[in-house]
């Protein structure tokens, strides 16, 4: 302080709130020994006579000084008071300390998660990397089996194309056959039934023991149908074999087509149960139960080696073996 005696150099500097307390003590013991001193004074000095002008100038004096030093202890004491509510030396180090301490935290921490993220990204780019390599493995594994898919597909392809070609060969080689065999078919089947064009056949014709059949049909067809027959207009007669019960069918062939048509026109004059037809071949009965079966004819019948078909409306078709009738009645043609 001003005026006050310096410390020796080599002494460790006081904390400044030790210097507070000193200055204060200090100020306090001389105000207290001052008043101790006067009490002393008092007690000890004897009823002095009247004080004189000058004895009454020094005490005068006296209290001045002791109000000065009153003064001066209220004046350290408020200022006391006031620095109590004013950041210490103290209080700013323990500050500082905390800030520095607050921003080496920070360096800390910073440094650990930059090598946390470091570390975390090193290891992701590790396992993106693995899983990458994988993935284009992986890849790779399905291009070349694409590419093995592509070269079989092709392959493939060109075996369908050969494949093709050759059932549209034999599609049409079969279709050549197909209408060859039906052209056959239907030329045999014209020619067998040619062959029969002079037969007849003959239903529940009567049957008996050493029977002549030549003139027993001559007589039936005289009696019956009052045509007369020699024996060289009947070329032929047999039975035909057949598992149903009562007399089997019998075929007939006559001379010529002018003895079967007189036969056939006066056929429906017999007066029992004999019936005659033609002789038709297999196939073409065939065709005629097909027709019946379709219902849409009013009647269906052989005649002069043909199968014909009435419709309703009257307009009669001649059919073949391979026909499409539907078609051909959606035509009418």
């Amino acid at each position: 302080m001003p005026g006050g005696n310096s410390l020796p150099s080599n002494k460790t500097e006081q904390n400044p709130k030790e210097k507070k307390s000193t200055n204060t003590n200090t100020v306090q013991t001389l105000l207290s020994a001052r008043r101790d001193l006067d009490k002393t004074k008092a007690r000890t000095q004897p009823k002095l006579p009247k004080r004189t002008h000058s004895e009454l100038s020094s005490e005068s004096d006296n209290s001045m000084y002791t109000s000065g030093l009153n003064s001066l202890q209220k004046d350290l004491d408020e200022i006391k008071t006031n620095l109590q509510g004013i950041t210490k030396k103290d209080d700013l180090d323990i500050l500082t300390k905390d800030l520095v301490r607050t921003h080496d935290l920070e360096i800390i921490v910073t440094s650990i998660v930059t090598k946390l993220f470091q570390r975390f990204e090193s290891t992701m780019d590790k396992k993106l990397n693995t899983k990458l390599a994988i993935v284009q493995k992986e890849m790779q594994e399905m291009q070349n089996k694409f590419e093995a898919l592509s070269i079989e597909n092709e392959e493939l392809r060109k075996q369908i194309d050969q494949t093709r070609a050759v059932v549209i060969k034999n599609k049409k080689g079969l279709d050549d056959s197909t209408r060859m065999n039906q052209e056959a078919i239907t030329s045999a089947n014209y020619n067998e039934q040619y062959s029969r064009k002079n037969n007849i056949k003959v239903m529940n014709f009567p049957r008996r023991e050493n029977q002549n059949l030549r003139s027993d049909f001559i007589e039936t067809v005289k009696r019956d149908l009052y045509i007369h027959l020699e024996e060289r207009d009947v070329v032929a007669i047999h039975r035909l074999p057949s598992d149903k019960p009562g007399p089997k069918p019998m075929i007939v062939r006559l001379s010529n087509s002018d003895v079967k048509r007189k036969v056939m026109v006066n056929r429906k004059n017999l007066n029992n149960s004999v019936r005659i037809s033609d002789d038709v071949t297999w196939r073409n009965m065939q065709l005629i139960s097909k027709l019946r079966d379709m219902n849409c004819f009013e009647s269906v019948w052989f005649y002069n080696s043909g199968v014909y078909g009435r419709l309703e409306d009257g307009l009669q078709l001649k059919f073949n073996l391979f026909d499409n009738i539907r078609t051909r009645l959606q035509h009418k043609k």
